[in-house]
């Protein structure tokens, strides 16, 4: 089989990147895989997130054109189907050929940002129902996501796969210390939150509620992730981005500190992740919504750190296959995470414990999840050309 992955638009920086650059090799492993492709913008740098791995039948090819144009339909050229990594954003146009589609979440829809109008909502809606409508097979990342296509796009949904993909992205959890520079800028312990500042990622009850914990638990917490640098801005210099201002205000009004309560880190390079992640007392995640799990959460498990964890459906079904004790609240109450920040830090012994027990649960490989993907690939074959 000749496969396409098209992502010719620009993935989300975080945990879309790092799927990618797992699957992309596993499925390249795969017995019968003559070739497979990945369309991708140069911007994304891919090339440098593989970690140097290379198999004779893939290929990354940077381009960021559209689908239909010439230099477009040359990259689908002698191919057997088409796989849309990242239908979020993209509006869907038709290439007379077999595809396959990734629907990853559905935030937008369940947590409507308070600064988006009806209209660019309803875009949204009618941009993803094009894609769900036109694909010949949709694959989800949970059993989550996919109610939630049904409950906001009829049972024709119902026909959706799930390929759970929760698993540790990094190639290995042992390797690398982190860098001189970043070393030198962060405590020596703390509380991580790795995340982009999405409004559903929900940065600002994190940051009320420790505000309050830390008045009696001087532990510091450490951000990091796509636009979280800007946390750092000083009024009257406001961040010209949404939503970043709420969140500088909150922590300018509530008295938190730079580089002594709170770390505001920016993006950080994929070889610091881990050793941060393993150096953490403890990993939170507040957010309101995810589609597939964290993984974060999973590489915090798998390194023994205890885990702070939303009581949202996803995180429940993703951590339902881990044995360590996860401190759960409501992400909707600022006093709700801050009690189980106490709670955590007030039984840390018995935490720690669990979560080192739990290291060595069984978990799947990333050629378990590409197998999975290429037999969707092999039936939406066979049912667009009705074999």
């Amino acid at each position: 089989m000749k496969i396409v992955i098209w992502c010719a638009n620009l993935i989300s920086v975080g945990g879309g990147a790092r799927l990618l650059s797992n699957l992309l090799p596993a499925m390249a492993r795969q017995a019968g895989i003559e070739r497979v492709r990945l369309v991708i913008s140069a911007e994304t740098r891919f090339r440098e997130r593989v970690n140097g791995i290379s198999y004779p039948n893939m290929e990354i090819a940077y381009f960021s054109g559209s689908i239909q144009s010439a230099e477009g339909q040359a990259l689908l050229q002698d191919t057997h189907v088409v796989y849309f990594f990242w239908p979020h954003g993209p509006e869907y146009v038709p290439i007379g050929m077999p595809t396959i589609c990734t629907f990853h979440d559905t935030t937008v829809l369940d947590y409507v940002p308070p600064f988006l109008s009806g209209s660019v909502v309803t875009h949204v809606w009618r941009a993803a129902k094009e894609w769900l409508d036109n694909m010949t097979s949709v694959v989800v990342s949970s059993h989550h996501v996919k109610g939630r296509l049904i409950q906001h796009f009829g049972p024709a949904c119902e026909a959706a796969t799930v390929i759970e993909h929760a698993i540790v992205p990094a190639p290995t959890l042992e390797a690398g210390e982190l860098s001189p520079g970043l070393a030198a800028r962060i405590p020596q312990h703390y509380i991580l939150y790795p995340s982009n500042i999405s409004p559903h990622k929900n940065h600002y009850n994190l940051l009320l509620a420790y505000s309050r914990f830390r008045e009696k638990h001087p532990i510091p917490l450490i951000l990091f992730g796509h636009n979280t640098e800007l946390l750092r801005s000083v009024p009257p210099l406001w961040p010209d981005q949404l939503y970043i201002p709420t969140l500088v205000s909150l922590i300018h009004r509530t008295g938190l500190r730079l580089d002594d309560h709170i770390y505001p880190l920016g993006f950080v390079p994929d070889n610091d992740v881990i050793p941060l992640v393993r150096q953490a007392q403890a990993l939170i995640m507040p957010s309101l919504s995810e589609g597939g799990g964290s993984y974060p959460v999973e590489e915090a498990l798998k390194l023994g750190v205890p885990v702070l964890c939303s009581d949202i459906p996803v995180m429940r079904e993703h951590l339902s296959r881990h044995s360590a004790e996860v401190v759960w609240f409501d992400p909707e109450s600022p006093d709700a995470i801050a009690r189980a920040l106490e709670q955590l830090f007030g039984n840390y012994a018995h935490y720690k414990a669990s979560a080192m027990a739990g290291i060595h649960d069984p978990s799947e490989t990333w050629d378990d999840i590409a197998l999975k993907y290429i037999l969707v690939f092999h039936r939406a074959y066979q049912k667009y050309h009705r074999i």
